[in-house]
């Protein structure tokens, strides 16, 4: 891993400087040995860390101040004033490192990897491939492994961990465009700054990517002004059009002979999946492992009453809202899922249905509450705020549970939603006049060499886990820096 001291780095002259070395981090962007490539990341390199890259153990890196950012929202008023918890991952590969392995269907026209399921044993989905575990070693595949450790030999990349980005520093163009020329970050108690001679490419996520332009003088000029922090590019859409899947667990107690996550409480048990585990025989391994996939058969129709009082706003979506389009979906997870007032019974064995909703139609923000970037943001997706957004996750739980009663349900919705963890939309790709951020090419308006690469860019929800087209913004936003260097 090309990870250097903080005096080497500083030493650097950058053409490019990436805030944020996760999922989306353009690190390709060195594959041009005549340009240098700076990366400033927060967290640390977890390689070899079991709780990173042994996929069994990733329940261990979440909620884990050590891994994960633990941004909270604000009181949901929707579902009974809760603070949703929402993992963020805090080190070299972002949230791909803590990601719970689901792969989604393939996406054109980039064609990503090749055939891997014949490493594994088993019969390949036609519509599924790619890879989040490695067929030959069984360890977690992500950003790092991926896309940094192959690269440890380039000597115009350099890594910077444990540096805290405090804000991007502009210089006022005769065009009226502002260029980004420096990021301002903190290491060790010390105030540096870094400077870019080309670009500087912010892929800090959905919360603090906008975090970090509202800190450096790009947001509403309201906001800001009651900050004290000056206005250089009135943006208004900066922090909204915030946007995130929904889902409500459904636990049910199965047969007590049944192999699942709590069975790992026996001592034998646990000897015997690390014993498989350690030996590295994929077919072993996958002759004990958990298949785990959904089908259009495990999907929800749109009831008739999402289609009412849709406002204008949503008229994209409104070609999704119809009697065939999918917009509920059911996942089985071989073990009990944290359930709020469920105590469970150590000796019993639990299968959950995470029943989720994946194209909502409320909105939320994320703004921040002080000229300190190290103060998290106040985060308000205003979850179930649409009534539509509770009545269609209502059936895709009744579609599950099968139960009649409407009111119990709703209920139950309203105590247990959580986060399915892709929160998108904050500084979107749309018509500065429509409350955009960004332009086609992912400049920020009013800059002429500032982007914003990950997945706060997506102006609209997407029906698949977000990790995969946080992978695609990162390839493209690579092919566009170069064409236009």
């Amino acid at each position: 891993m090309p990870i250097v001291s903080k005096a080497t780095f500083l030493a650097a002259k950058f053409d490019y400087v990436i805030i944020g070395g996760g999922t989306a981090a353009s690190v390709k962007l060195s594959e041009d040995p005549k340009v240098t490539v700076g990366v400033i990341e927060a967290g640390v390199d977890y390689a070899g860390d079991p709780a990173v890259t042994i996929p069994g153990m990733m329940a261990l890196n979440t909620r884990n101040p050590r891994y994960d950012w633990e941004f909270y929202t604000e009181p949901q008023v929707h579902v009974q004033n809760r603070k949703i918890q929402s993992s963020r991952g805090k080190g070299l590969g972002g949230s791909s490192m803590q990601n719970f392995l689901a792969f989604g269907e393939n996406l054109c026209p980039i064609n990503l990897s090749a055939d891997v399921a014949k490493d594994f044993a088993v019969v390949p989905d036609p519509s599924s491939h790619g890879m989040n575990v490695d067929p030959k070693t069984a360890t977690r595949s992500y950003s790092a492994s991926a896309y940094l450790a192959p690269n440890v030999e380039r000597n115009n990349l350099l890594v910077l961990t444990e540096a805290f980005v405090l804000k991007v520093r502009f210089e006022k163009q005769e065009n009226n465009l502002h260029r980004a020329e420096a990021v301002d970050l903190v290491v060790d108690d010390e105030q540096l700054s870094v400077e870019a001679n080309k670009e500087i490419i912010l892929c800090a996520g959905t919360f603090q990517a906008p975090q970090l332009l509202e800190v450096s003088g790009i947001g509403n000029r309201d906001l800001l002004s009651n900050l004290s922090i000056e206005c250089l590019i009135d943006l208004p859409g900066v922090g909204e059009n915030l946007q995130d899947h929904m889902l409500s667990p459904i636990v049910v107690q199965i047969d007590q002979n049944m192999l699942t996550v709590e069975s790992l409480r026996d001592p034998e048990q646990l000897k015997l999946q690390q014993e498989l585990y350690d030996t590295a025989n994929v077919k072993r391994w996958a002759a004990s492992a958990t298949i785990e996939a959904s089908s259009p058969e495990a999907f929800v129709k749109t009831p008739p009453s999402a289609l009412n009082g849709i406002k204008k706003q949503y008229e994209i979506m409104r070609t999704w809202i119809d009697s065939i389009h999918p917009l509920g979906q059911l996942l089985n997870l071989n073990g009990l899922f944290p359930v709020l007032g469920f105590i469970p019974d150590p000796s019993k064995r639990y299968m959950t249905m995470l029943a989720a909703y994946i194209h909502p139609l409320s909105r939320g923000t994320v703004h921040i509450t002080s000229k300190d970037a190290q103060v998290p943001p106040a985060i308000q997706p205003n979850y179930l705020a649409n009534p539509a957004d509770l009545d269609i996750l209502c059936k895709t739980v009744k579609f599950a549970y099968k139960r009649s009663d409407c009111e119990q349900v709703t209920r139950y919705v309203q105590e247990t939603m959580l986060t399915v963890h892709h929160p998108v939309g904050a500084a979107s790709m749309m018509p500065r006049e429509d409350g955009g951020v960004i332009d086609p090419s992912l400049l920020v308006y009013g800059t002429s060499n500032l982007r914003v690469v990950d997945c706060s860019i997506i102006p609209l929800e997407i029906s698949c886990n977000i990790q995969t087209l946080a992978y695609a913004i990162g390839e493209k936003a690579a092919d566009i820096i170069k064409q236009t260097a």
